[in-house]
């Protein structure tokens, strides 16, 4: 360890000194000597401001720069150098000097430690905010096309249900023309049955011809009304929405023979 001198230098101080600042000086040497350099700084300052002996300045700058209190210990330095050539030693000066050389590059060199970190700091937490903001956005942007796709989605829906609605209403319009023309037809259908029967039991020509005319006309007749209900039960299954809200409704169609030939057609609808 460097010695400070500090017995040779305080001791050597003018026997005028405050015995207070002499014995604070003898407690700066101890903490000096047990690498207390922070504590030996502060107890000559104690000392110098009872006695600003010019002794005591200069040790206050050796204790802060072994105290690594570089900026403390070059302003002490630069006070010491500043006070006037009688109260100084020229040796110490010299070495004040060369002291205080070496605590500017040091401190210049500290410091632009100290703007590189504080600038490498601001330019993580730029980076940190940065990406903060580029989560946000994304996530941001996510939520909205999610919105739109749930909106878009609801909208399809929305418009195949009106559609469904639709095709759902003309499907029970036109199946309920089915069934009265398919009735119709079989109501047509079983008078010419019974025109048929009136033809058989008729005893006279005329009453024969009067009969075969009744059939005939009824007949044609009900195949017209037995093509339309038919046309119009196709017409409804194909009009009625598949997969709609009712997956068991349907329409049936169905011909059932008649006694003596022909046959018409039944419509069977669960909606």
């Amino acid at each position: 360890m460097r010695s400070l001198t500090l017995a040779a230098l305080l001791f050597a101080a003018p026997a005028l000194s405050a015995p207070k600042a002499s014995d604070l000086a003898k407690e700066a040497d101890k903490l000096y000597k047990d690498n207390k350099y922070a504590e030996a700084a502060e107890k000559l300052q104690q000392a110098y401001e009872l006695d600003p002996n010019a002794l005591y300045l200069y040790n206050i700058a050796r204790a802060w720069d072994q105290a690594g209190e570089l900026q403390k210990s070059l302003d002490t330095y630069r006070q010491y150098t500043s006070l006037p050539a009688e109260q100084t030693r020229p040796d110490l000066v010299k070495k004040a000097n060369l002291a205080m050389d070496r605590l500017r590059t040091l401190v210049a060199r500290a410091e632009a430690d100290k703007q590189v970190q504080a600038a490498e700091k601001q330019r993580l937490e730029d980076e940190a905010n940065k990406a903060r903001e580029r989560a946000d956005a994304e996530a941001e942007a996510a939520r909205l096309q999610r919105d739109a796709i749930a909106a878009k989605d609801k909208a399809a829906r929305e418009e195949a249900d009106k559609k469904a609605g639709t095709r759902k209403i003309a499907a029970f319009a036109v199946g309920g023309g089915a069934v009265a023309a398919l009735g119709t037809s079989l109501g047509l259908a079983l008078g010419a049955q019974g025109a048929k029967n009136a033809y058989n039991k008729a005893t006279t020509v005329e009453a024969k011809e009067a009969a075969r005319g009744q059939v005939q006309t009824l007949a044609a007749v009900t195949d017209v009304m037995l093509v339309v209900g038919v046309a119009a039960a196709v017409t409804a299954i194909i009009l009625y929405p598949k997969g709609g809200e009712d997956p068991k409704a349907s329409v049936s169609v169905a011909l059932v023979p008649l006694s003596g030939g022909g046959a018409f057609a039944t419509v069977g609808a669960s909606f």
